[in-house]
């Protein structure tokens, strides 16, 4: 899952929050891909078990790299993107 942390209505941290609380969907993998650079966003996203913070500012050429990372990240996982 590709998660922005400044969303309307409801912010990233608060999702996965909400995320992390349900039973189902607990082990879901998520990556953050956002305009944030503040290291308290890092933090609280990597606290929150993210697999992986991503700045799109700082992507520019490299973010067909950064796609294939999270493809390559995802063949560990089953079918419901969530870890064995």
């Amino acid at each position: 899952m590709l998660l922005d942390i400044n969303m309307p209505v409801m912010n990233g941290f608060e999702f996965l929050d909400a995320l992390r609380a349900d039973p189902d969907l607990v082990k879901t993998v998520v990556f953050i891909l956002t305009t944030s650079e503040a290291g308290n966003d890092v933090f609280d996203s990597y606290r929150r078990n993210v697999a992986g913070y991503l700045i799109k500012s700082r992507l520019g050429d490299s973010f067909v790299e950064a796609i294939e990372l999270i493809d390559h990240y995802s063949t560990f996982t089953d079918r419901e993107g969530t870890w064995d």
